[in-house]
């Protein structure tokens, strides 16, 4: 369908230009109009923000048609700014083109537009080998690996990156877009985004590296089941932070509520959970169960849910059957699903409950006719905000709340984790996790991991050694699986398999110092907690099966089956690295590649540089 209407992109039938040489500065911002030969006008706003940021908008004086646009959370610090002059061409309803000191703009290769299962570099589209990158959250189970179909998330970012230069663009429009990339330019590649609908607002990040760019198991079905596994995962040595609670134990599926047979007494599981250290995380999807009798229900009759254009509720097939969903949209709305987390109104729930799971919220439809999300006339936003008030209002701002969250926009990290949805249980997924979560990493969403072992299907042993292996070096690190897959719970395989398992798990908590400071320095500084090779070696550009943990800890891990080595890079032409998983401290480097001998108990291959061991 997009080839077809890629040829039907014509000339825009009118330019808008500059007719004066006046530029208004108001309030800190550069405002100048724009006029085409019908004399309509649009004013083009131009405001420098902190570092080299340069935020670019087009507003309609006149509004032809109401605009959805996004809210300002924006901390503006203007900055004088001295360069070479800013010259731009504006196209009416087509093609934007901005040529912002162009020398900046000259890059090799392009990343980021989250989410796909993708490379970590974005290949061509523009030569008919396929549609553009489609940017829509959409509920995809099982989707394809290195394909452009949406995922659960929408970031739209690109970088553009050479060994000289990096620069970075943010279109802050949150509707369904389609992005061609063109490397056909001898001079640079290009972007060519087409959007559904909203505002034209951009966000110009001018580097010059990377680092300035970028600144800115299913469940368990009864609480003798969780008292069972928490007492074998201790007995067989296997560290365990929290159990994780899918759908099963609400009451027909009805959230803020406890299966009455099979959880009928969830204060003291907790209990249990806390003697030990343990923590609870509840699954919690946006969907409401359409129920007279349902309080969450009734309470939220008074206006509170999504609705069709003409008044009436949107009502979808989803877990409980026939649902409704929160307009979160709506203040009142979200201050209302807020106040069930409260310990009064979630009854049953302890401060031991420090997690909630929101899942399925793209939001999620059990129908193919709407591609399994809301149509677009009634799409929302921000069901993971309202979870964060409500855990905030909930334990008085004095706990930071953990909160997991499948769908995702720009700016989602203030709120919430993100996993990488409905992968499977196939090596090529296993390989994808480690684009996907530096891709994440890249545009903002640090705290990112792919389901252990994968969602759907059952992995073979040596699959789910090596993703147990491999997992423990991405931010986020859990085993999930789908209700109909087999259990594979750690202790329920061989001896040697549970060896290998338990010596990667201790391996990660060997290293929670080093992921603590490296979220701290996140926060402060803006940098990712994993990052490409070209973070800091900005000449390679492309090797994906590498990441830095911070600067100093490379991992290059086995995701290929019956290997008996890996292909190590090792960066830097004055720098050493040295092995962190055995006692051997070899020395390696510099800036050469060397073919590093495994065995399924050799852990995803870690090295330190000179500066934390010299």
């Amino acid at each position: 369908m997009l080839r077809r209407l890629r040829n039907q992109i014509i000339e825009p039938p009118s330019q808008f230009q500059a007719r004066t040489n006046v530029f208004t500065v108001r309030d800190q911002v550069g405002l100048t109009p724009l006029v085409n030969s019908k004399n309509e006008t649009i004013e083009l706003q131009l405001s420098f923000l902190k570092g080299d940021v340069v935020r670019i908008k087009l507003v309609e004086v006149e509004q032809q048609q109401k605009r959805y646009e996004l809210t300002e959370v924006l901390e503006k610090e203007p900055e004088k700014y001295i360069g070479p002059p800013f010259t731009a061409q504006f196209y009416y309803e087509d093609q934007l083109q901005v040529v912002l000191n162009g020398d900046r703009f000259v890059m090799e290769h392009l990343y980021g537009l989250y989410h796909h299962a993708y490379d970590l570099a974005l290949r061509e589209t523009t030569d008919g080998s396929s549609d553009p990158f489609r940017l829509r959250n959409s509920d995809t189970p099982g989707y394809e690996v290195n394909s452009v179909m949406a995922l659960y998330g929408t970031i739209p970012v690109i970088y553009g990156h050479s060994a000289k230069r990096t620069t970075g663009i943010f279109l802050h429009n949150a509707a369904e877009q389609w992005v061609d990339i063109d490397y056909s330019s001898s001079s640079s590649p290009s972007a060519y985004f087409m959007v559904e609908s909203g505002a034209l607002d951009l966000f110009v990040f001018l580097g010059p590296t990377p680092k300035e760019v970028i600144r800115h198991r299913w469940s368990y079905y009864s609480q003798e089941d969780v008292k069972y596994v928490v007492a074998r995962m201790d007995v067989h040595d296997f560290p365990l932070d929290a159990i994780w609670l899918d759908i099963d134990y609400t009451d027909e599926k009805k959230y803020f509520t406890w299966n009455p047979e099979t959880f009928n007494d969830p204060i003291e599981m907790q209990k249990n959970l806390s003697a030990s250290l343990r923590k609870l995380v509840t699954i919690l999807d946006p969907h409401i169960k359409v129920d007279g009798s349902y309080p969450v229900y009734t309470g939220a009759e008074k206006d509170y849910f999504v609705k069709w254009s003409n008044g009436s509720n949107f009502e979808g097939d989803c877990w409980p059957g026939l649902s409704s969903y929160i307009d979160f949209l709506n203040p009142e709305a979200r201050d209302y699903y807020a106040s069930w987390y409260a310990y009064d109104k979630f009854n049953g729930s302890t401060e031991t409950l420090a997690g909630v799971w929101n899942d399925m919220n793209e939001p999620s439809v059990f129908d193919d006719s709407l591609e399994k999300t809301l149509p677009f006339e009634t799409l929302h936003h921000g069901g993971t905000k309202a979870t964060h008030q409500g855990l905030m209002q909930r334990d008085n701002g004095t706990k930071r709340p953990f909160i997991l969250t499948r769908s995702h926009f720009a700016g989602s990290q203030r709120y919430a984790a993100m996993w990488t949805g409905d992968n499977a249980s196939e090596w090529e997924y296993l390989a994808i996790s480690y684009a996907e979560c530096l891709v994440s990493n890249l545009l903002g969403m640090v705290f990112c991991g792919a389901d252990v072992g994968g969602f759907g299907g059952n992995p073979d042993e040596q699959l789910l050694q090596r993703w147990y292996q491999a997992g423990a070096w991405l931010p986020f690190y859990r085993a999930h699986a789908t209700d109909t897959s087999e259990r594979r719970e750690p202790y329920l395989f061989s001896e040697d398999v549970q060896e290998v398992i338990r010596d990667a798990i201790k391996l990660r908590y060997k290293h929670i110092p080093v992921w603590y400071t490296l979220f701290y320095e996140h926060t402060r500084y803006g940098d990712p907690v994993i990052r490409p090779l070209f973070y800091h070696y900005p000449d390679i550009l492309e090797l994906q099966n590498h990441l830095l943990l911070g600067s100093d800890i490379m991992v290059r891990p086995v995701v290929e089956p019956d290997v008996s080595s890996v292909t190590v890079f090792f960066p830097g032409s004055e720098t050493k690295w040295f092995r962190v998983d055995d006692d051997s401290w070899t020395v390696h480097g510099q800036n050469i590649t060397e073919d590093i001998s495994v065995n399924i108990s050799t852990v995803s291959k870690g090295f330190l540089s000179e500066l934390l061991t010299m």
